[in-house]
């Protein structure tokens, strides 16, 4: 199964709203009320894969993420991050276990920095980067 297929499931198990594309779409995304206030959101950006491996049957896989919550231009960062960085940490680090329980998926990389009133859609939380071996 493809990577963003994969991470798409696991945003539906777990209850996050999943949107995949390049950053012009992503931006677009509150054009017809698709943010919930109170909901977290993966915007997940196109993924380089490499070729096959062909000692292990496995490709790396780089890409980026958003992990956010819609937010408000009024708040002072410390109370961004109370409200929001700091659960989409507590939260990002229950994306990453479940992607960790993927028998197919080895983590290499997942790091995240704080992201603050991105967008057009005014969007606060984390800016995820990530590789993977994922096995075929």
């Amino acid at each position: 199964m493809d990577l963003t297929r994969i991470i798409e499931n696991i945003c539906n198990e777990l209850g996050y709203r999943y949107v995949y594309g390049n950053k012009s779409h992503i931006n677009l995304i509150d054009q017809n009320g698709a943010l919930e206030p109170d909901k977290f959101h993966l915007l997940l950006f196109p993924i380089n894969t490499s070729n096959k491996n062909n000692n292990d049957s496995s490709r790396t896989c780089n890409g980026n993420f958003f992990f956010v919550m819609p937010d408000e231009f009024a708040q002072s960062y410390k109370d961004k991050f109370e409200t929001k960085i700091e659960p989409c940490k507590i939260t990002l680090a229950i994306l990453e276990d479940r992607i960790s329980y993927c028998e197919n998926i080895d983590i290499i990389q997942f790091t995240s920095i704080d992201a603050v009133d991105i967008l057009d859609a005014n969007l606060t939380g984390l800016w995820v980067t990530f590789q993977f071996k994922v096995y075929e």
